[in-house]
C-alpha cells in the first residue's frame, strides 16, 4: 500500500518571501521557500474528533513546535460562540492569537485576543489550502496614526500554520440556527 505525501502549497506573504503550507492528514506544517530548516510544525496526535483541517481542536492532542521549540496552544472548542473559535499560542514568552472576525476570516495579533491595537492582519484559508492574508494598514486612532506591528519570521509561520491547522472564520449565528431548524426537519 502506497500512502501520498503530503500536500503542498506556496503562499507570497507579501512581506517575506514566500511560505511553503505542507498538510497532511494529522500535522501541518510552514517554512520559508528559502529555509526548511526554519519552520513550525502542528500535529494531531490524539483521535479525528473535529471537522477543522487538522481534526481536532482539544489542546492534549495536540503537539506543536517552533523551529523544535514547544508552541504552547489554548485552543477554543469552535462551538456555538465566537469567542470559540479563538487561538493563542505562546512560545518564548511572546503571544500571537488568531480571533475570528466574521464566517470567513481571522485576525491574527502580536498578542492576545483582546489586544486589537496589536493587529498583524487577516487570514482567510481557502478551498485547496492557500491562506490568502491582508495586511493590517496604519490607521487614525484619536487623532494619532497607529502603525499596525510586522511580524517575525517565526510569529509569520506560526500565524500561517495555525490557519491552516484550524481554519479561519467562525459560524454566523444564522448559520447556526438554521441548522438547526434543517435538523428538526423530516
Amino acid at each position: 500500500m502506497t500512502t501520498a505525501g503530503p500536500e503542498r502549497t506556496a503562499v507570497d506573504t507579501l512581506i517575506s518571501g514566500t511560505v511553503i503550507i505542507e498538510r497532511s492528514e494529522n500535522s501541518v506544517r510552514t517554512f520559508p521557500e528559502s529555509d526548511d530548516s526554519n519552520s513550525v510544525v502542528i500535529e494531531r496526535i490524539g483521535p479525528r474528533t473535529h471537522k477543522c483541517p487538522l481534526g481536532t481542536r482539544d489542546a492534549a492532542a495536540v503537539s506543536a513546535r517552533v523551529n523544535g521549540r514547544e508552541l504552547t496552544l489554548t485552543i477554543g472548542s469552535g462551538r456555538l460562540f465566537k469567542r470559540n473559535y479563538r487561538i493563542v499560542a505562546e512560545f518564548d514568552g511572546r503571544f500571537v492569537s488568531l480571533r475570528p472576525k466574521d464566517i470567513e476570516a481571522t485576525t491574527y495579533l502580536n498578542g492576545k485576543p483582546h489586544e486589537i491595537e496589536k493587529e498583524f492582519g487577516e487570514f482567510t484559508l481557502r478551498a485547496g489550502g492557500t491562506v490568502e492574508v491582508f495586511w493590517a494598514l496604519p490607521r487614525k486612532v484619536l487623532h494619532k496614526t497607529v502603525e499596525p506591528p510586522v511580524p517575525t519570521v517565526e510569529e509569520l509561520l506560526v500565524g500561517y500554520a495555525l490557519a491552516a491547522a484550524f481554519g479561519t472564520g467562525d459560524l454566523s449565528l444564522t448559520t447556526i440556527v438554521m441548522g438547526a431548524v434543517a435538523s428538526m426537519m423530516p
